[in-house]
């Protein structure tokens, strides 16, 4: 079992865990972001939602993409529920506020709410099912730019 420290109750690195040590990162710069409605602009990868860009990709040279969502508009899954998957390699998302339901190839339906936090391994194929209107998540992206792929398969992959 992993501990939140990142070390195994046995005092072992989990599997993989130095795999970042060395690698070249590119140099980082002090980066605040202090919560303003104004910084909540509609340019972001969904249409239906408002982003605040917490500054993580200018300060780490596009290593990691750091913004909170709001929903600007209530759910239509004509625009929404649309099976897709990023070509990341790590995010993890974690409810500020409101609720969504979710479907992860091979874990099926999950209803996250205020507090909840996943991560989607690279390149799972998931379908936002239904929000809140009051929906704020913060996601955390490695790397800053990555490509988001519709896939043309109904939630859970069988047609």
């Amino acid at each position: 079992m992993v501990k939140s420290t990142g070390v195994k109750e046995d005092g072992a690195a989990p599997p993989g865990g130095d795999a970042f040590k060395d690698a070249p990162w590119p140099p980082q710069s002090f980066s605040v972001s202090h919560l303003s409605d104004d910084d909540f602009k509609g340019d972001g990868l969904r249409p239906y939602a408002l982003y605040r860009d917490l500054g993580m990709a200018a300060a780490t040279g596009g290593m990691v993409e750091a913004h909170v969502a709001r929903r600007a508009r209530p759910f239509n899954r004509a625009d929404v529920s649309k099976r897709h998957f990023h070509d990341v390699q790590f995010q993890m998302v974690y409810v500020l506020k409101g609720w969504v339901r979710n479907e992860f190839d091979g874990h099926g339906e999950q209803l996250m709410r205020e507090g909840s936090c996943w991560i989607q391994p690279a390149r799972i194929k998931h379908t936002v099912l239904e929000y809140s209107d009051d929906l704020e998540v913060l996601e955390i992206v490695i790397p800053a730019k990555y490509e988001t792929v519709d896939v043309d398969e109904p939630p859970g992959g069988s047609r």
